[in-house]
């Protein structure tokens, strides 16, 4: 994307490879062993919506700060969505080719999210600096007013 204002979070390619993250866990679990409906298959939907419920509730926010705390939860989730996995695998539930194939697709949306997560704090930290300098001028022009714009030695 060539410098295009986002203005959706369907827009993002980290929310469009977790929304489809969630959709294909939803399929997989349905495999899983009946007993396991209410316990880890659950834990891994909702782990799974969770990564882009936050992304898309994060994107929504108004400050830095909200911002990264719902993206920080998201790549949480995906923390806990790929340790539910290697349970999966460890209970030979999925096979190790499955395994590795949400692995990759772990991997990707967790490295977007985490450059999505250094843009903002690269922003936020531009923009206290840019604050701190207007304050700066502000201060400057203002005792500059008080002594007529005048120097006193």
């Amino acid at each position: 994307m060539t410098n295009m204002k986002l203005t959706r979070f369907e827009d993002l390619k980290v929310w469009q490879l977790a929304h489809g993250l969630s959709l294909e866990v939803a399929k997989l679990v349905k495999s899983f062993p009946k007993d396991e409906k209410f316990d880890l298959a659950d834990q891994m939907r909702r782990s799974a919506r969770s990564i882009p419920s936050d992304i898309s509730e994060g994107f929504g926010r108004f400050h830095f700060n909200d911002k990264l705390t719902f993206y920080e939860r998201s790549r949480a989730s995906l923390g806990e969505l790929r340790n539910h996995f290697q349970e999966a695998l460890g209970n030979r539930y999925i096979t190790k080719e499955t395994y590795s194939e949400f692995l990759k697709r772990l991997s990707e949306i967790g490295y977007l999210l985490n450059r999505m997560m250094k843009g903002i704090q690269t922003a936020q930290d531009s923009f206290v600096k840019k604050s701190k300098l207007d304050r700066n001028s502000r201060r400057s022009l203002t005792s500059d007013s008080r002594s007529g714009g005048h120097f006193h030695s």
